[in-house]
């Protein structure tokens, strides 16, 4: 089974890259792979096994461990660089599935764009607050 997303990160930022599977897995083997030749990261057996990480990757990869047991691989990639941009894969081997990740990394726009008469600084705010609890949303049901 395969099944892909489209995720956007920003230079210098993080972000999660989705991998979830909604049964229990018979064990936590997971392989996560970068434009399909480079080791993202790899869980053998429920422990992590970065002996093949990709320099590329290296102390920039993490994950929710506490949420594997609900089905959650998904990936944190730290201080994004624009070499970062490509398609991972998440391979769940003990169900044939790979779940595809194609991330664009690109630079965040500025907040500071000129003045329109028409526009409102509480619109700009209320967007920023509602991402911001959307983020905190996404990361509280993670922490559960």
């Amino acid at each position: 089974v395969f099944s892909q997303e489209i995720v956007q990160g920003f230079l210098g930022e993080n972000v999660i890259l989705p991998c979830t599977y909604v049964e229990k897995l018979p064990d936590y083997t997971v392989f996560w792979r970068y434009k399909d030749e480079k080791t993202v990261y790899d869980i053998n057996a429920g422990k992590p096994y970065l002996n093949k990480q990709d320099p590329q990757f290296i102390n920039r990869t993490s994950f929710f461990p506490n949420e594997w047991q609900n089905g959650n691989f998904s990936l944190i990639l730290t201080y994004l660089k624009a070499s970062d941009s490509g398609v991972y894969s998440c391979a769940l081997p003990a169900v044939d599935i790979i779940h595809s990740v194609e991330l664009s990394v690109q630079v965040r726009p500025t907040s500071q764009t000129k003045a329109d008469p028409k526009s409102n600084s509480s619109v700009s705010i209320g967007g920023n607050t509602v991402r911001l609890f959307l983020f905190l949303f996404i990361i509280s049901s993670f922490l559960k």
